[in-house]
């Protein structure tokens, strides 16, 4: 399968060119040679991407992605979208990952039609630059339940709508993330993926479990990868394998290596 490995950027910082390059350069070394990076380092370098792009050539790295996120004012993210998105089809990028509104209780009725209109208007404006937008859950949004995905898919068009699922962020928010996956597969466009451990009880996350300190590299947790994977090859995906880790107990660099090891060996 043609599949692509691809590495999250953001661990080793957000905010400043140095915290950029030494990402690259660590994700380089490991054998990436591509990345995703948040909206943050937009504002970074957006006065001079000429700088962004000679750091990437510099270390053979290349931007796949940015990750946004919704902030619950219409006006504000549409127009944060407008700002960013010259930039990001500037870099080659084909899609951008959504996530939902920051917040501790589920979603009512009223977010989860704010988040569907907000992201098909996402869709509307990318299409006019190349891009598909997709819908990323996370733990502690507005799109993290299960009722919350399907309510969500089901009220975008695919058109102009792609799915970027989160293994361990499924597992967080109670789901199964092989039967999410296989649900949506026809949709994803991206994926995150990273392990959880010591959650997990019928394939969903038990109560009182402190999500992130949970998370780890692929294959150091209880996440079904080679189910994932077999979905993913039933559809010929062909897109990023972007593997992620928020915190780790090694460094970056280590952590990123072990990932990219177990890619190599699983994904064929």
């Amino acid at each position: 399968m043609s599949a692509k490995f691809a590495y999250a950027q953001w661990p080793w910082g957000t905010q400043s060119r140095e915290e950029f390059i030494q990402s690259c350069k660590d994700m380089s070394e490991v054998g990436f040679e591509y990345f995703e990076s948040v909206k943050a380092f937009i504002d970074t370098f957006k006065d001079s991407p000429g700088d962004f792009k000679s750091i990437c050539d510099e270390y053979n790295i290349h931007p796949i992605s940015f990750y946004f996120h919704l902030t619950g004012k219409h006006d504000d993210d549409i127009a944060e979208l407008k700002d960013k998105i010259g930039f990001v089809r500037d870099c080659g990028i084909k899609t951008i990952t959504v996530q939902g509104v920051w917040s501790p209780i589920p979603a009512t009725h009223d977010d989860l039609i704010y988040a569907s209109k907000t992201i098909i208007d996402y869709g509307s404006i990318c299409k006019d630059y190349g891009i598909l937008p997709c819908v990323h859950p996370h733990h502690n949004t507005t799109i993290m339940y299960e009722s919350e995905i399907d309510y969500v898919m089901e009220h975008t068009d695919p058109a102009l709508v792609g799915f970027a699922p989160d293994t361990a962020h499924l597992v967080a928010g109670k789901c199964d993330p092989v039967k999410i996956i296989d649900r949506y597969k026809d949709r994803v466009r991206f994926t995150h993926l990273k392990d959880i451990t010591g959650t997990m009880q019928g394939g969903v996350m038990q109560d009182g479990v402190e999500v992130y300190e949970n998370f780890r590299e692929l294959g150091e947790g209880d996440v079904d990868f080679p189910k994932i994977f077999d979905i993913l090859r039933s559809v010929h995906y062909d897109g990023y394998l972007c593997a992620e880790l928020d915190r780790t107990r090694f460094t970056h660099k280590e952590s990123a290596a072990i990932s990219m090891k177990y890619l190599r060996e699983h994904w064929r």
